[in-house]
């Protein structure tokens, strides 16, 4: 069985966070390919797509919304969908963002997940750091790495309880 995991980010949370799905993958006696959005222009071969986006101002990053336009319309294997944050205060709640919940629609994905990022202030630009100022978001890495392994191992069950062709 062979996964292709593509994400993108800006500072290496969402990256690393599917490097670790990655590493469950390959635990589990998956080959998996790790690939930036917009290096990937075939998906054939492949029996699952994995796919993340980092979420700034409550979208996904471009490269991201892009590879879901090339899919829309081609035949793809089962898609997974994940987003990293927005980080939440104690005030607001993390929602879905449009760009996942179209991305689900139009490549009619297993799933999508939300998972909490990471955020180190010192790496921001001047003007991330001013949206961060009034945003009510908290410093800190909230990745949950046991949230995120499981969500892996439950990708490889209901892969494992697919019919595939071959």
């Amino acid at each position: 069985m062979r996964i292709l995991v593509s994400t993108s980010g800006r500072h290496g949370a969402t990256d690393t966070l599917g490097r670790e799905l990655a590493r469950v993958f390959e635990h589990g006696g998956v080959d998996v390919d790790v690939r930036a959005p917009e290096s990937v222009d075939c998906v054939d071969g492949y029996d699952a797509l994995v796919i993340g986006s980092a979420v700034y101002s409550n979208r996904w990053i471009p490269m991201v919304n892009d590879l879901v336009a090339r899919l829309a319309d081609k035949p793809h294997p089962p898609v997974w969908l994940f987003s990293c944050g927005p980080l939440h205060s104690a005030d607001r709640p993390v929602n879905d963002t449009a760009d996942a919940a179209r991305a689900v629609a139009v490549l009619n994905a297993q799933s999508h997940c939300t998972f909490p990022g990471k955020l180190d202030v010192a790496e921001l630009s001047h003007g991330e750091r001013l949206v961060f100022a009034s945003s009510g978001a908290a410093e800190g890495d909230f990745r949950d790495w046991i949230r995120v392994c499981n969500w892996a191992r439950d990708i490889l069950a209901r892969l494992a309880s697919i019919p595939f062709p071959r």
